[in-house]
């Protein structure tokens, strides 16, 4: 299973700062890990993704749910196998289309 270092290193930043109590810094970190963890379907690093994202709706962070409903969307595409397309498989497929 493919591991993303750099959503672990979104993850570990995303810890430290909730436990600081920097909590939109912390919401920032959860997105970049997410969407680092969603190019390559790190299932692992979304799953931990999705617990900040739940820890941080229960601060009542603003937009966490936003997050957390994203994280969930690209943790079940992970496990189904699927990821989005990343920009070159995008403009090659806008090549095609011509």
């Amino acid at each position: 299973m493919p591991r993303s270092v750099d959503a672990e290193r979104e993850l570990a930043q995303a810890r430290e700062a909730v436990a600081a109590g920097a909590f939109g810094y912390a919401r920032d970190a959860t997105w970049r890990a997410a969407a680092a963890g969603a190019q390559i379907g790190d299932v692992d690093a979304l799953q931990e993704v999705v617990e900040v994202a739940a820890t941080l709706c229960e601060r009542e962070v603003e937009n966490a749910d936003q997050l957390r409903a994203y994280a969930e969307a690209c943790l079940e595409d992970a496990r189904a196998g699927t990821r989005p397309p990343s920009m070159f498989e995008r403009l090659l497929d806008r090549d095609r289309r011509r």
